[in-house]
């Protein structure tokens, strides 16, 4: 098992693809080899960046770019209890959409977005308030980009995402659970489809979107399927 003292690391993996761009628009780098990022949340947030040979599997590190950010190990005293395992008690705390990065900063209530300028090479574009205390979790859909906070009663933050640039909007009030966010049932989940919920004290909370991604209605709730 790993000491207290190191962080967990997350992983996300960008593959290759093909994309035709209009001549108006800048080109949206798709990499012809595999490239793997991993989140070292540490107090000085990093961005680890590694080649991975397609056949072989083999990891070779290129760089470390800072988030401007710092990262947290949940202790008690949040939205959710200190996980012996996972850090930040979650999942999706590192996402790759087309040719942006984006990266929670839990210790300092901030979200980074890089730009993938090649397969091992990525710039920091900007880093943001995460419209809460403790992020751990970005889903997003299209051009929308929802944040879970668990720090208070837990919010959810959301933004629009230009691609080319890969630059942070906030837009609309952050989406607040249906009952206190105490403890979860399961790691925080952010739906891609026309609701987003996450799970909380043995429910699920759910929030209607309307077709700008931005909160209809007031949050609902249902059973889930584990106990709290």
């Amino acid at each position: 098992s790993k000491s207290s003292s190191q962080s967990k690391r997350r992983s996300s993996k960008s593959k290759s693809s093909s994309q035709s761009q209009s001549k108006s628009q800048p080109e949206i780098y798709s990499p012809s080899i595999s490239s793997v990022y991993m989140m070292t949340n540490e107090p000085k947030n990093e961005i680890l960046v590694f080649s991975r040979n397609d056949s072989s599997g083999r990891l070779d590190f290129v760089n470390a770019v800072s988030s401007n950010g710092s990262g947290l190990k949940l202790s008690g005293g949040t939205a959710l209890p200190p996980s012996t395992d996972d850090n930040l008690a979650s999942q999706d705390s590192l996402v790759v959409t087309d040719n942006c990065l984006l990266a929670v900063n839990a210790g300092s209530n901030t979200v980074s977005s890089f730009r993938i300028k090649s397969a091992t090479d990525i710039s920091l574009v900007e880093t943001v308030d995460s419209g809460g205390e403790i992020p751990v979790s970005i889903s997003v859909n299209e051009d929308l980009v929802y944040v879970l906070n668990v720090g208070g009663v837990g919010t959810i933050a959301e933004f629009s995402l230009f691609a080319f640039t890969c630059k942070l909007t906030s837009i609309g009030d952050p989406i607040e659970p249906s009952q206190p966010f105490e403890s979860a049932s399961g790691p925080p989940s952010l739906a891609q489809d026309d609701n987003v919920s996450f799970p909380s004290n043995g429910s699920i909370s759910i929030n209607k979107l309307n077709k700008n991604g931005l909160k209809s209605s007031e949050p609902s709730s249902m059973p889930s399927a584990m106990p709290s």
